[in-house]
């Protein structure tokens, strides 16, 4: 049987036209589960290319820059398993479904195929509905594959991600602050400063002609500005 990452772009282009017949492959080749591992890291590297305009604004080294996008989509697989967990939890909960915990985190791999585009995120004043359409194709894309896995209709899959979703957004909330601030100081760290995320920040340092040093007052008062949203 032909291994699941020789056919890594059939899969990943079928998963983007939501044909159902990748979640069945990726369910019976062997690397199922590795496919799946790679769609999110490439994804996670993807969306993290697409957010480097605030790592070039904070003048981050060519050699740190590429070690962030690397940290960054580690982090963004990471957030999934968290993210595979609550939807796990929610068809349990809402439905009773007894599927396997790896059998959604393949699912939810192989959905985030669209996201392999979230770069496009950088065009000037599309990104923010560039981001949305990503979403919501990806949505579509998991609804598509997790009705092919569980008895569940779509409307009852699309709960479960809805569910899922709330659920995840309550952790990271709640008992998911330490490991928010955990990546953040990684993404400090590896970036070497404090990096100024907020818009009034980015614009601030653009204006000044990047022309303020680490540790002057302006990019304090940027930092202090972070902390306070």
């Amino acid at each position: 049987m032909t291994p699941a990452l020789d056919r890594f772009w059939p899969l990943v282009q079928g998963a983007m036209a939501l044909n159902p017949e990748p979640f069945h492959l990726i369910e019976t080749l062997p690397q199922g589960t590795r496919i799946a591992m790679v769609v999110i890291l490439l994804a996670g590297l993807s969306q993290a290319a697409g957010q480097g305009i605030v790592l070039f604004v904070n003048r981050v080294t060519p050699l740190r820059f590429g070690l962030s996008l690397v940290v960054a989509a580690l982090l963004f697989a990471v957030s999934t398993v968290f993210w595979v967990l609550s939807v796990w939890g929610a068809s349990h909960l809402l439905y009773g479904v007894d599927t396997a915990f790896m059998t959604v985190f393949r699912v939810m791999g192989l959905a985030y195929a669209p996201l392999l585009w979230s770069f496009l995120t950088a065009v000037p004043y599309l990104g923010v509905p560039i981001s949305v359409v990503l979403s919501i194709w990806s949505l579509l894309s998991f609804v598509r594959g997790f009705d092919l896995v569980t008895d569940l209709d779509r409307w009852q899959v699309v709960w479960c991600a809805l569910l899922g979703w709330v659920v995840f957004q309550i952790m990271q909330r709640t008992i998911g602050r330490p490991a928010e601030a955990l990546g953040q100081w990684i993404t400090d760290s590896v970036a070497g400063t404090t990096l100024v995320t907020n818009i009034q920040g980015l614009e601030q340092i653009i204006q000044s002609g990047f022309g303020d040093q680490p540790g002057s007052p302006t990019q304090d008062n940027n930092r202090t500005d972070r902390r306070r949203l």
